[in-house]
């Protein structure tokens, strides 16, 4: 037995033979042979009532297999290889993933209903856990958790600001639909300006429609503590309800501040930066799609941000789970979309025909 503060260690069966031996065979005491070898006098004492005092029964020595050691084993030899291969390449671009999201990704990108046991002791015992930083825990002043009911019923605003690699500084504007957290639109601006703002807040509303509620911070390119600005102005031309948040209450833009984490983590640092303003907006774009329609969400349950604004998220939860009570295991949902409010669903095996699906009832084959 290890003392407080030692590093336990689990010894190999050839190792506990070898003490045992020295022990019966020479006239070395207990004690002398625990500090020779590093090993609680108690243990000795234990092998040696485990064999009687004879070499004969050594082999009484030997772990069972049911061990806690041998069970991380077995469990971890059950994840299939391309699943390890698959979760390698993922750690690659985002290396915080945990085992909970590992999870929800396999679920939703290949239907496979994997533990999350299994997946956290594969990340354990290749040492993953180990490289990352512990988090700290910090005091919040609320931990209130709220959405707002559907989609572009609020949607937050912020900005980021990016430092290329020539030093030169630009500003990325993001759009977040609250309840769904799809990226409406994410675009970079060289000047920090309310005149910027207002340009893509109306090319978010060309593109997807007026939203209720636009929730942002109190900096000047929003509001202003002594006048009604342009900003403000146009939000009641549209009829849009303005929430501008105080200082110190990160509860009110948790949402697009994450997204601000993500995106400095798993694109630009990816990147190791950016070499110019066009390089900078194309992998932007490039990672607002995986963003949007690959990357799962833990926030709403592991789907898909597209799922959710796009009204399907109940009926691709509907549809896996019927494929899994049906022991569909070998189909695969491949693409499923949302058509002047019907919901269309392809799928298949992961080799042969596809089915198209819609309204849950089977329409063609081919």
């Amino acid at each position: 037995m290890s003392k407080p503060g030692q590093n336990y260690r689990v010894l190999r069966y050839d190792e506990k033979c070898l003490i045992v031996k020295h022990l019966l065979e020479t006239e070395v005491t207990i004690s002398a042979v625990a500090k020779e070898y590093g090993v609680g006098e108690t243990t000795i004492r234990d092998w040696l009532n485990r064999i009687d005092c004879n070499l004969s029964n050594v082999e009484r020595l030997r772990r069972k297999p049911s061990s806690l050691v041998d069970r991380r084993r077995a469990v971890i030899s059950e994840l299939p290889d391309y699943v390890k291969e698959e979760i390698k390449t993922l750690l690659v671009r985002n290396p915080t993933m945990g085992a909970l999201k590992l999870k929800q990704h396999f679920y939703r990108h290949h239907q496979l209903v994997l533990s999350e046991k299994k997946i956290y002791f594969y990340l354990k015992e290749n040492g993953i856990l180990a490289s990352r930083p512990i988090k700290k825990d910090k005091e919040t002043k609320c931990d209130r958790r709220f959405e707002y009911p559907y989609a572009l019923a609020a949607v937050q605003v912020d900005l980021l600001t990016i430092r290329l690699k020539n030093k030169e500084r630009i500003y990325l504007v993001t759009f977040l639909d609250d309840y769904s957290r799809y990226i409406l639109l994410s675009k970079f601006v060289k000047e920090k300006t309310m005149e910027s703002v207002i340009r893509l807040l109306l090319e978010t509303i060309k593109l997807h429609g007026v939203m209720d509620t636009v929730i942002c911070d109190k900096g000047s390119e929003f509001v202003s503590w002594q006048s009604f600005t342009l900003f403000e102005e146009t939000l009641c031309g549209l009829d849009i309800e303005l929430i501008s948040s105080g200082p110190d209450t990160p509860q009110n833009q948790g949402k697009i501040e994450r997204w601000h984490q993500s995106y400095r983590r798993e694109c630009e640092r990816l990147q190791g930066g950016f070499d110019s303003y066009f390089h900078a907006q194309h992998e932007t774009d490039r990672y607002v799609n995986y963003y949007n329609y690959e990357r799962v969400h833990q926030g709403i349950g592991g789907l898909f941000p597209a799922d959710r604004y796009y009204g399907i998220s109940e009926d691709i939860e509907r549809e896996l789970s019927q494929y899994h009570r049906a022991n569909h295991m070998d189909k695969c949902i491949y693409f499923s979309c949302n058509i002047n409010g019907k919901r269309l669903v392809v799928s298949g095996p992961r080799n042969g025909a596809l089915s198209i699906y819609q309204n849950i009832k089977e329409e063609s084959n081919g």
